[in-house]
């Protein structure tokens, strides 16, 4: 049973030659395609070989691939790379009897569609089992290295992507000894194309770190990432809806609180006055008193208007650093 945390079928790799093996059956490649079932009639698969082909040389420089994005000398470098891997399919290798053949059959659509005077610096060539594996290896490991980090870190691995990490890493290292020697093979090209790309240093360092055995420990931590979003964007929710109390009126601030704290008191306070002044015998005494010390229309009046300036500077210096937190602590979306 396939392992649905396998990362292979997502990867860009994969994509790619699926991509590049549709079949596309029209008249204006069949007569082209039909010429090469007849010179090889013991391979049915080369006709549709053979359409793939040339609808992929008919549109090449803007392949779509979802997601993907390839410069023309990247799209160089997997067009050599797949016709390599869908001809090893076919039984086709530099041991195969009809191998200059099928070569030159090759050449002559490369040269039809232009594509070696788009692609200079690749030598398009056809080459043997072993070294292709290893040169489509690199491709694949270039093609797909940040998908591959990004699962790693996110999800770890399981026993399967150990082992696809670690053949690549072997292979790496492998090749990376061989082309000191010589840098006439192909997987030595490759090899330096991606070390340009990447650097050697972040290549040699990708590692499952975490390893799962079981696939409900890959369950468990894939829901709490998507717990930890959720979480975060029900706090992003309730930032802005208390903004927008805020401008409807319906929310009260504390310093707001305090103020009414202290008004209502102070309220009260002169309105036992006014009584204690209206209403009983004390009120000839009070009137000399407040007029000796003059302070109804001075002193209360300057205390009153600092006390309403010190609030309102104490509002605005906290409504401030509020807006000042939630800027630093704003919601970023993963």
């Amino acid at each position: 049973m396939s392992d649905k945390y396998d990362f292979k079928p997502i990867l860009y790799s994969t994509k790619l030659y699926n991509y590049l093996d549709e079949y596309n059956d029209n008249n204006g490649h069949s007569p082209k395609c039909t010429e090469i079932l007849r010179k090889f009639i013991d391979h049915e698969d080369i006709y549709k070989f053979c359409i793939s082909f040339r609808s992929n040389l008919d549109i090449f420089g803007s392949w779509s691939i979802a997601g993907l994005s390839l410069t023309q000398e990247e799209q160089c470098h997997y067009l050599n790379s797949w016709i390599n891997n869908r001809l090893i399919n076919l039984k086709f290798d530099t041991a195969h009897a009809k191998y200059t053949e099928i070569y030159q059959f090759i050449v002559e659509y490369l040269q039809e569609f232009n594509i070696e005077k788009k692609c200079k610096d690749i030598r398009f060539s056809l080459i043997n089992k072993k070294d292709y594996e290893r040169t489509k290896t690199l491709y694949d490991y270039a093609l797909d290295y940040q998908k591959i980090i990004f699962h790693v870190t996110n999800y770890g691995c399981t026993q399967e992507n150990q082992a696809y990490i670690n053949n690549i890493s072997n292979v790496y290292s492998t090749l990376k000894g061989e082309c000191v020697q010589t840098e006439e093979k192909p997987y030595c090209v490759v090899l330096k194309y991606i070390k340009n790309v990447y650097g050697d240093e972040e290549i040699s360092q990708l590692k499952c770190k975490r390893i799962y055995k079981n696939p409900s420990e890959v369950d468990l931590q894939i829901n709490q990432l998507h717990a930890d979003v959720d979480m975060l964007e029900s706090q992003s929710q309730d930032g802005d809806l208390m903004d927008r109390e805020t401008k409807d009126g319906v929310y009260h601030s504390p310093s707001s609180s305090i103020a009414v704290a202290i008004v209502l008191p102070l309220l009260g306070l002169i309105l036992f006055f006014f009584i204690l002044y209206r209403f009983t015998p004390h009120k000839l005494w009070m009137h000399l008193y407040l007029r000796k010390k003059r302070i109804i229309s001075s002193t209360t009046h300057g205390e009153d208007e600092s006390q309403n300036e010190t609030f309102e500077n104490t509002y605005q210096h906290m409504n401030w650093n509020f807006q000042k937190i939630r800027h630093h602590i704003g919601f970023n979306p993963l």
